[in-house]
């Protein structure tokens, strides 16, 4: 199966040129004011480094979007032409790639980002608002736009970066997450179908449900509750005892092992079986390590067969906060 990546590119090469030429012709249709002719200028320069970004979207070898980044000023950046490909979308595809072009703006040190569109572009404005873009005056004269929106890049107070390493040391999973609240079972943390989650250094995925996860005060494992109608309810990864790093960063070492609870009939699975197998000789797990891993997912088996707390109802609070 091809996998999506994301590069960056010279916004002025073949590739760019013809998902820039998409674009303008995807905009002339939805306005008839708007043609590719009476574009609002943009000078290429603004997307290249030091101050820009240009990124081209692929799945496979096939080209299926971009993406630009601006310099406004020091502390602000500018999101341009953002387009996916007709045959890619419905994949959420374009939020993969505001994900990122956020990431590069955090990266420069930019504490805000902002960008605008037209009121024929109902997608794109729901792509913004539900991604933590608000309303702002008009801040940059553009005559085709109605919205004009921008997003704070600054870690919100509360905020806990979710880390998952393997064995090596190399990251994994990673987020970062509103801290809810805490109970006996643990430090509860929020995320929406709207939050990215990276694997490494790949392009951001979302989950396709509002969940939760527990850091527990005790235990080798994170878990992930997912409310309807995600069909696994309950999504646990079984690591070493999560340590953190302050209040506002917890970190495991994800041993490969995961115990899930479907949705529909309740069926309980041990997954991942062949990937430990195969990571325990890769990466030299010692004896102790592959004992423990095993003894805490049969564990967990049992406990969530059981639906013992905290796999029974002690989740539907936290998922009724983030409704």
């Amino acid at each position: 199966m091809p996998q999506v990546r994301i590069t960056v590119q010279d916004p002025d090469d073949d590739v760019s040129r013809a998902l820039t030429a998409e674009f303008l012709a995807d905009i002339g249709n939805r306005y008839e004011r708007f043609g590719a002719g009476s574009a609002p200028s943009l000078d290429l320069a603004e997307l290249r480094a030091p101050d820009g970004t240009w990124l081209v979207m692929y799945d496979g070898d096939a080209p299926i979007g971009c993406g630009g980044l601006r310099r406004c000023d020091d502390h602000t950046a500018e999101v341009r032409r953002v387009f996916v490909r007709p045959a890619a979308r419905g994949r959420n595809l374009a939020r993969t790639m505001m994900a990122e072009l956020e990431d590069v703006a955090r990266r420069r040190g930019y504490r805000r980002i902002r960008l605008d569109t037209g009121d024929r572009q109902p997608e794109a404005l729901r792509l913004y608002r539900t991604g933590g873009y608000q309303e702002i005056a008009d801040y940059n004269g553009n005559p085709y736009a109605r919205h004009w929106l921008e997003k704070d890049l600054a870690a919100r107070p509360g905020d806990v970066r979710v880390v998952a390493r393997k064995y090596d040391g190399r990251l994994h999973w990673h987020a970062t997450l509103p801290r809810l609240g805490e109970d006996e079972h643990g430090v509860w943390l929020g995320a929406t179908a709207h939050t990215p989650w990276r694997r490494g250094a790949e392009p951001a995925v979302f989950i396709p449900a509002t969940h939760v996860v527990l850091i527990p005060h005790e235990g080798d494992w994170v878990a992930a509750f997912n409310a309807f109608p995600h069909r696994t309810e309950i999504y646990i990864d079984v690591s070493d005892r999560p340590v953190w790093h302050g209040t506002d960063e917890v970190v495991s070492i994800d041993l490969d092992l995961d115990v899930v609870r479907r949705r529909q009939g309740g069926e309980v699975l041990l997954l991942d079986e062949d990937e430990f197998d195969e990571h325990r000789v890769m990466f030299g797990y010692p004896d102790d390590v592959v004992a423990g891993a095993r003894r805490t997912a049969e564990e967990l088996l049992a406990a969530v067969r059981a639906h013992a707390e905290p796999f029974g109802k002690a989740s539907a609070p936290w998922l009724d906060m983030m409704r």
